[in-house]
């Protein structure tokens, strides 16, 4: 079933509820008058549905009545379902289907085979081909303006360029068979194929305008590239439908695609393909689903002021060493200087809409959350090795905070860094917050001076500065939906060791794309430095793990003095929703 947070379902819930209420006769008003529309106004996105789920077992005559009384405008029709819309149809069958459709509001839009051109086998590659010339005349002759076929896996034994080479070649074999029928041959992001590059590159072999692609709304669309250069990279090749799934599933940020389809104004059709069973009120579901996304589309068209938002910090009543950080009224982040956690720490650290960026163990326990490494805490600054003395593990080695000053936009603080009872460095820090309606920074300036004449800061790779990500920003693990990318274009596993400016995460929370860029400065130690970042979640700053990082060569290890300290200054920003700087990236 969809994963919906309790926030969304509240958001919509007026809308949901009304519609339930009204029934079919007033879901329509309904939704204009959640939406703030007129009769007159027309919708940005055409809206249907693919009979995949919620329509497979349907009749063709309760599946336009269903469309109609929800609002939705068009079908693609998958093979085998109830509908009964298929190859062997006669020519007067044809002929009654595409009457009903010329009379009914719904159009076709197209077939949904599930024709596919990877098979090393040349007999099944022929039968596949001979299929979808036959779906192609069928989707015709009843009013279709396409087919849905796929691309779509790889075989054992077989090279991946060739089967890429293979795909793209049949679909241009097809192509002027689907051009003279006025048919599109939509190749949908699907299967072991579903990486936008191979998509691309199979469209681009095909090389004929009859071919499209179908974007699929798949969780492959957030790995690599990204969302937004995925979009780019398979934008030019849109065809007349794209897929998505239920509109309240937060592992994936509707909210963004249909923002960029807005945007580009996608003269397409937007089908829902559900994955869930049939609900049992079908009407009112498929109508929350068209409310959902004219809203989604009324939203898109409202421009977002970047003016600074006031930022306010406080003590809280009960715990005067934790303190908040509002932006706009909205909950920023809680730093944390107490006793009772081992080295300052930031936690909760929210995106713009109070979006959890960080794990919340150990600080909270929440269901499908991992409970390893509890020395990750939010967001904070700790190392390995300072003179011998662990302070990334030790729980006998704590950063004490002596005094604190709250002032305007800014928190700073003194502290002793003890192991044991020994003092073994003084930390003074500054934490200066910002932010936007859609983005959240802090500035972060510390210094750290030995207590002796000198002190000894060790090569391991247990350190520096650092968070440990929210779930569905990780790459790896359970509900892992992210991705990581350094400045030089490395990804996921290939950042860890290397040396970087800044990294970004990125993945969806509660419905929308979410960034968290960490950024050093240049003058900073060994600038561009080292990154312990882990596919699991843990994302640190690290300038003194040279050797434990590549493996050999000289030490990391640094000597710091009375006379000069370690200065070091990071930025941590925090976006909701499209990344203006994606273009640039």
């Amino acid at each position: 079933m969809p994963n919906i947070s309790e926030r969304n379902r509240r958001e919509f819930l007026a809308t949901s509820a009304a519609m339930l209420v009204a029934g079919p006769a007033g879901i329509a008003a309904v939704a204009r008058a959640a939406t703030g529309a007129t009769t007159e106004s027309p919708r940005p996105l055409s809206f249907g549905m693919v009979t995949y789920l919620w329509g497979r077992d349907l009749s063709l005559p309760e599946l336009l009545v269903a469309c109609e009384a929800s609002g939705l405008e068009g079908l693609e029709l998958r093979t085998t379902h109830r509908h009964g819309v298929e190859r062997d149809l006669g020519a007067e069958e044809r002929r009654e289907i595409r009457k009903r459709f010329a009379d009914s509001p719904v159009a076709i839009v197209g077939i949904g085979s599930d024709e596919r051109f990877d098979s090393p086998d040349p007999d099944r590659l022929a039968a596949a081909k001979r299929s979808t010339i036959a779906f192609l005349e069928l989707s015709a002759s009843v009013g279709g303006s396409g087919v849905k076929v796929k691309p779509d896996s790889f075989h054992k034994g077989v090279d991946q360029a060739t089967t890429i080479r293979q795909i793209g070649q049949s679909l241009s074999e097809l192509a002027p068979v689907a051009a003279d029928l006025g048919q599109e041959l939509r190749l949908e992001v699907h299967g072991q194929c579903s990486d936008p590059r191979h998509i691309q590159r199979i469209v681009e072999i095909a090389d004929h305008p009859a071919v499209r692609v179908c974007w699929n709304s798949n969780a492959r669309d957030l790995r690599g590239d990204g969302l937004q250069r995925s979009y780019e990279r398979l934008r030019p090749y849109f065809g007349g439908t794209l897929h998505v799934r239920e509109l309240g599933d937060e592992r994936y940020p509707y909210v963004d695609l249909i923002e960029m389809l807005v945007r580009d104004r996608y003269a397409g059709m937007v089908l829902l393909e559900a994955h869930s069973s049939p609900p049992r009120h079908r009407v009112s579901a498929l109508a929350n689903q068209r409310a959902v996304m004219d809203e989604m589309s009324r939203r898109a068209s409202v421009v977002v002021s970047d003016e600074p938002l006031p930022v306010v910090i406080a003590p809280r009543r009960r715990a005067p060493r934790q303190f908040d950080v509002r932006a706009g009224g909205e909950l920023f982040g809680t730093v944390r200087l107490g006793s009772g956690d081992r080295t300052p720490t930031v936690f909760p650290l929210n995106a713009p809409g109070g979006r959890l960026t960080v794990r919340a163990f150990p600080f909270e326990r929440r269901a499908g959350e991992s409970n390893d490494h509890p020395h990750h805490r939010g967001l904070w600054f700790a190392h390995g090795d300072v003179d011998g003395h662990d302070f990334w593990h030790d729980e006998n080695c704590r950063v004490v905070v002596r005094n604190v000053v709250a002032e305007g936009d800014s928190l700073r603080f003194g502290a002793d860094w003890m192991a044991g009872d020994r003092r073994v460095a003084v930390e003074s820090r500054t934490m200066r917050f910002a932010a936007t309606p859609l983005k959240r920074r802090i500035d972060v300036d510390i210094e750290l001076t030995p207590v002796a004449e000198t002190m000894v800061l060790g090569d391991t790779k247990e350190g520096t500065f650092a968070l440990r990500l929210a779930p569905t920003l990780r790459v790896d693990g359970p509900q892992a939906l992210g991705r990581l990318e350094n400045a030089e274009g490395l990804l996921d596993g290939d950042c860890w060791g290397r040396r970087s400016k800044s990294i970004v995460a990125e993945g969806p929370i509660d419905g929308r794309l979410v960034r968290v860029r960490v950024t050093e400065a240049d003058g900073n130690l060994r600038h561009p430095t080292w990154w312990h970042a882990r596919k699991y979640g843990l994302l640190a700053a690290n300038p003194f793990g040279r050797r434990a990082f590549e493996g050999g060569g000289a030490s990391g290890a640094m000597t710091i003095t009375k006379e000069s300290p370690l200065r070091l200054r990071y930025a941590v920003e925090l976006g909701t929703g499209l990344d203006s700087t994606s273009a640039e990236a």
